[in-house]
């Protein structure tokens, strides 16, 4: 009963995100102004790029996901998102169009890393959302308790370019309005240590899928939890 209310719920919340996306087109500084009520944690985010070397901000399908790029370039702070290029090639078109109307640049998840690597080293903001099962390279590490495949592109990144890794996420409030948290920063090793590179990037994999956790947990009925994330393992429910 309880799972089928959350359901129930993230179908309502899904279907106010996706009309606020629908909306977003042209969306000024001003109209994103009001529809971010708030930003909690921003300093977090603040003290991460201050060392001019990017941020790779990660978050999961949760709210309406798109306002935060378009939100943090409404406010001076230049964002490319990592995504998959949609099969029907209309509605790609839409999103990515619909990206650039906010001045959201996108790349496809599987172009090469040294355009990422490039957007980091112009001390912009790379998005990625790393909630879900792909084909991209990656690990297990623990999800709700459970080994859940991750991508450890975001890792890898972040121990090449000395990018801090900053996970946030928004949420629909009650009165139409969203709010984004932030949470602290997922520090890559300093330049010049020596480190074992493979249990590096396990840890900050591990600690990326930990953080996105939390952020689902802060209102699980805002997260579009009908992807099967453990289905090699059997497991297709939040615990």
């Amino acid at each position: 009963m309880v799972r089928d209310a959350m359901a129930q719920a993230m179908f309502r919340s899904l279907g106010r995100n996706v009309f606020d996306f629908l909306n977003l087109r042209d969306a000024s500084a001003e109209n994103l102004a009001y529809l971010v009520e708030d930003v909690q944690g921003m300093q977090y985010y603040l003290d991460a790029g201050a060392a001019g070397k990017g941020v790779i901000a990660i978050t999961g399908h949760i709210g309406c996901w798109e306002i935060v790029p378009a939100y943090l370039v409404s406010i001076g702070h230049p964002v490319t998102v990592v995504a998959r290029r949609m099969k029907n090639e209309r509605l790609n078109e839409a999103l990515v169009s619909t990206r650039l109307s906010v001045g959201v640049a996108t790349i496809d998840r599987d172009a090469s890393p040294r355009e990422m690597i490039r957007i980091l080293r112009r001390g912009e903001i790379l998005g990625v959302l790393v909630d879900q099962h792909t084909n991209v390279g990656g690990m297990y590490v623990p999800f709700f308790n459970r080994p859940a495949f991750t991508p450890t592109g975001v890792a890898k990144l972040a121990c090449l370019t000395g990018a801090p890794i900053v996970p946030m996420a928004v949420y629909l409030n009650k009165n139409g309005r969203h709010t984004i948290h932030v949470l602290p920063a997922i520090m890559p090793p300093p330049p010049g240590v020596v480190v074992n590179k493979e249990a590096v990037v396990r840890e900050l994999t591990a600690a990326c899928s930990l953080a996105v956790e939390k952020l689902i947990r802060m209102d699980p009925k805002q997260w579009v939890w009908f992807h099967n994330r453990w289905r090699e393992v059997g497991c297709a429910a939040v615990a």
